[in-house]
This record gives structure tokens, C-alpha cells and sequence, in this order.
């Protein structure tokens, strides 16, 4: 990344938060500000109310200048849903050389070009019309019928195939987010989109636990975000449209409270294995809208927190099964997320679906600064977000440069379409 400063900014269908931060020369990220607002009006990864995200993200963002002392620039945002789609495709091309006989030196140009090559291939197929492209991450790489080759730059060669898995998002959604972010006052970039599953990947997984194989699950407030790693490569990323905020639902219509009552006890009394639970402690619940008070046991809370865990987890095994071979994934699960944070869920999915499952927080060796509150399931996506970012080989605008001032400008556009052709991974 040749600019130092990154906005990471997480919509999520809980909380909206935000990093500020910059890069240092030693590739360490210093946080000048955060924040963390309650957020409102998305579902699921999809925009329901345009005018209360783009509140929530307002207020979120200025809070997080506020912190920092500084404007929120270079902002990228997460994107899940649904709409997600994905597909593999394949690229070949023949290298260049001085002679008919000897084979050209691979270049990064090389690289950039055999994945293009695949990733438009699937764009031109049937039902990608109305979707654009996200991410497009290579799987591997053969030369010359030398296959299974990791980092082909430098290598030689007459002709450079790769298979290449892309990730669509389909573009309403992403126009209505990014019409969220214009409405509170501040600039996207239509290539600052990063998928909620590689954000995440990014703050919590070992390189141990990508090669050796890994079900990583972001329990958020509105999905879960599947994503399957084997052999150091993302294989699979899946979406299911049910997390924290259905069992919060599910709490609400049972104990008969309010939604904020129900959040909060899931938070404090919550636990996802109901059999461990003493069947005699009684947790006061208020009524709704001035309605008398009442008493429940933490049991049936737990109980109600279960069946709809299982629920989940059931749908998420659905998607999976196809998808990975149980003794290919010897790392077992990673959960994260808000939805993480409930106590003893781990040992509801260990045993959903046999495996080993760890619950992952954010790894912040890399962040100094105002990193105090990010030791927390809930800010993986941000934190991800940051080291995603950093990790970007592409210009991005300084804090004095504002895109919305000179969007219309014919030279710039042209501009801009140079760096993307030449930049697109």
C-alpha cells in the first residue's frame, strides 16, 4: 500500500465499527481511533433502510475522527450476504522469449494477466451479468505441465496456466452500501470491497491453519460466513443467512421482553449448552412497554439459546458437507464473531460437528496504539479489514485528496482506469 492511511469500517447487522490507523515502515499498524455504534437498518448483509445505515455510519465514522484527530480516508468496507456467489475458473497464456525454442521469464505482469484471463472467463457466463467481481484468488499454478506450483514469478516457462476461484457480489447490494457511506459525507472506492470471509481470515487464522486445513465460522449479528481453507488457499466461502441476532429474536418472543432486554440477557446469562446450566437461578425479565417485570430460569434461556444454535450450526453443515472432507481438515473449526463470545458455544459445535473447535480472537501483534478493546471475536473484521489493506500493492489518496471533488473529471477516470487494468489481482 503506498498511502499509510486506512479507514477500516465493518457494517455489520449489530454494530458498525471503525478503525483508523496508518503504516509504519516496519509493516506494524499504529490505531489512532475507534469506535463501536449500535447499528440500524441493515439485515443480513443487505441495506433495508438507506437513511438509518448511512446514520450509524456517520456517527460511527466521526467518533472514530473524533479519536484520531484526523479525517477517515482510504475507508474499506466489509461485504457479506446472500448475493455472495463464487466459481472456478481457468487462465493460460503463452510467456513471451527472445527465441521460438527457449522458454520466457515469468513476470508479475504474467501473473496479474493468466488470472484476469480466468476470472473474465466466468464473468462472460450466464447469470454473472448483473454481478461483479470481488476477489479473484488463484489456487495454483501450472507450467509447462508442472503443476502445483506455488509463486511462478521468476520461474521459466512456455506457457502459465492457473485455476482461479472467483468471488462475485452482485452489484445492488454493493451500489445501496456504498450509497450508505456518500450519504453520511464520505468517498468509496467501487474496489474497496473486500469480502467478510478474507477480512476475517486475515486477523484470526495461523498460516498453520490454512495449509493444514480449516472451517473458519464468523458468527455475526444477521450470517454466518463460512469459509473453507485447505493447502494455505481459500477453497470455499459460504453464506448462511442466520447468527446472533435470530437467537436474540428467539429470546425476545419467549421470555416475552424487548429485544434490547433479550440482547442483554443473552450477553450476561446466556449459555449455549443448556445442560450445564443450574436449573435454579432466576433472572429477572422486564415487560414490554411498562408491563410487569417477571421471573425465568437461566435454564429455559439457555434452552431457547441452544435450539436456535443448533438450528444455525444445521444449516452451516448443510452448505458444508459437499464442500470438504472431514480428515482434510485437520485443524478443525475457528469460530469468531460476536455470536462467538456465548459462553460454551464452542463445545455446541465441537460436538455439531465432531471436530476440534477453537474460538479465535483478532491477532493484534501487528497493531500498536489504541489496541485495547480489539482483543475480541467482534472486531476481527475490522482488524482484518487493516491488515488486508496494508498488505495491497495499489495507490491509494492521500488525506488532502477527495475523489467526490473531481468525480467527474474525464482525465482522472482515465487515470483511475489505468491503475485498476494494471493493479487487478
Amino acid at each position: 500500500m503506498k498511502n499509510n492511511m486506512i479507514t477500516a469500517l465493518d457494517i455489520g447487522s449489530s454494530f458498525v465499527r471503525v478503525l483508523i490507523a496508518k503504516t509504519a515502515k516496519d509493516n506494524s499498524l499504529e490505531v489512532l481511533g475507534s469506535s463501536e455504534v449500535p447499528s440500524s437498518g441493515i439485515e443480513k448483509g443487505i441495506v433495508k433502510d438507506i437513511e438509518a445505515v448511512s446514520e450509524c455510519v456517520k456517527k460511527a465514522l466521526q467518533e472514530a475522527e473524533k479519536a484520531s484527530g484526523l479525517k477517515a480516508v482510504n475507508i474499506f468496507t466489509n461485504i457479506t450476504g446472500e448475493h455472495i456467489r463464487s466459481n472456478v475458473g481457468d487462465g493460460r497464456i503463452s510467456i513471451p522469449s527472445e527465441s521460438p525454442n527457449e522458454p520466457g521469464e515469468i513476470s508479475q505482469d504474467h501473473v496479474d494477466q493468466v488470472i484476469n484471463d480466468a476470472k473474465n472467463g466466468i464473468k462472460i457466463l450466464k447469470g454473472y451479468e448483473r454481478a461483479t467481481i470481488l476477489h479473484g484468488i488463484p489456487q495454483s499454478f501450472v507450467i509447462d505441465g508442472q503443476d502445483d506450483i506455488h509463486n511462478p514469478v521468476k520461474m521459466n516457462g512456455f506457457h502459465l496456466i492457473t485455476k482461479v476461484y472467483t468471488i462475485f457480489g452482485d452489484i445492488t447490494p454493493l451500489r445501496n452500501l456504498a450509497k450508505c457511506i456518500e450519504l453520511a459525507g464520505y468517498d468509496i472506492d467501487p474496489d474497496n470491497f473486500v469480502l467478510n470471509h478474507i477480512a476475517v481470515s486475515e486477523a484470526v487464522l495461523t498460516e498453520d491453519e490454512k495449509r493444514l486445513g480449516t472451517v473458519l465460522i464468523d458468527i455475526g449479528g444477521g450470517t454466518c460466513d463460512i469459509s473453507l481453507f485447505r493447502k494455505g488457499v481459500l477453497e470455499k466461502v459460504m453464506v448462511v443467512p442466520m447468527a446472533g441476532s435470530a437467537i436474540t429474536e428467539d429470546l425476545a418472543i419467549g421470555l416475552k421482553t424487548t429485544i434490547s432486554s433479550a440482547e442483554y440477557i443473552k450477553k450476561e446469562y446466556g449459555n449455549a449448552y443448556a445442560a450445564s446450566v443450574d436449573p435454579n437461578v432466576e433472572i429477572e425479565v422486564d415487560g414490554i412497554s411498562g408491563r410487569e417485570s417477571h421471573s425465568r430460569t437461566q435454564y429455559l434461556v439457555s434452552h431457547v439459546i441452544q435450539h436456535r444454535v443448533e438450528e444455525m450450526l444445521s444449516l452451516c453443515y448443510d452448505k458444508l458437507k459437499n464442500c470438504y472432507t472431514p480428515e482434510l481438515v485437520t485443524a478443525g473449526i475457528v469460530l469468531t464473531g460476536g455470536t462467538a463470545r456465548l459462553q460454551q458455544i464452542d463445545r455446541v459445535v465441537e460436538s455439531a460437528f465432531n471436530m476440534h473447535t477453537k474460538i479465535a480472537r483478532p491477532n493484534v501483534s501487528r497493531l500498536t496504539g489504541l489496541v485495547g478493546s480489539l482483543d475480541d471475536p467482534a472486531w476481527a473484521t475490522a482488524v482484518g479489514l487493516l491488515y488486508h489493506v496494508a498488505a495491497l500493492d495499489r495507490e491509494l489518496k492521500t488525506s488532502s485528496f477527495s475523489l467526490g471533488k473531481i468525480k467527474n473529471n474525464k482525465i482522472f477516470d482515465s487515470i483511475k482506469k489505468i491503475i485498476k487494468d494494471f493493479t487487478t489481482a
